[in-house]
């Protein structure tokens, strides 16, 4: 794997692990998306802002690090059940809104940085 290719990964997975080991504390539920209001959808999208500005390219990998980091968690550190597989694929599609953020924030990284190299226009 190539090294932007991993740190995003990595840093993804560990904001995804982080949504669903602070849940209990900031919510009172053991599963983010079980907690009333807006949790789940509100940590998603700003762990996707924060591994945008982070890791603004390649996008994949913050997906697929973000399902893989809430995976490892569910996984490793709550009991399983029937609802495993409804459970996977809820992560699947909620971690939309992660990548979503990470686009917006990424997009204006990139735009911002552009704009900043551009040589001053206008004259005298």
């Amino acid at each position: 794997m190539k090294q932007p290719v991993l740190r995003s990964f990595l840093i993804a997975a560990l904001a995804g692990a982080a949504i669903w080991g602070l849940s209990p504390s900031m919510t009172g539920h053991v599963e983010p998306w079980d907690a009333g209001g807006l949790y789940y959808t509100a940590a998603l999208a700003l762990g996707g802002c924060l591994c945008g500005s982070i890791a603004p390219k390649p996008l994949w990998p913050l997906y697929v690090g973000c399902v893989v980091g809430q995976t490892l968690y569910l996984l490793g550190w709550l009991p399983t059940g029937p609802l495993l597989p409804v459970g996977l694929v809820f992560v699947l599609l909620c971690s939309l809104v992660f990548l979503a953020g990470a686009y917006v924030v990424s997009r204006a990284r990139t735009r911002w940085q552009a704009r900043k190299q551009q040589p001053p226009r206008g004259g005298a």
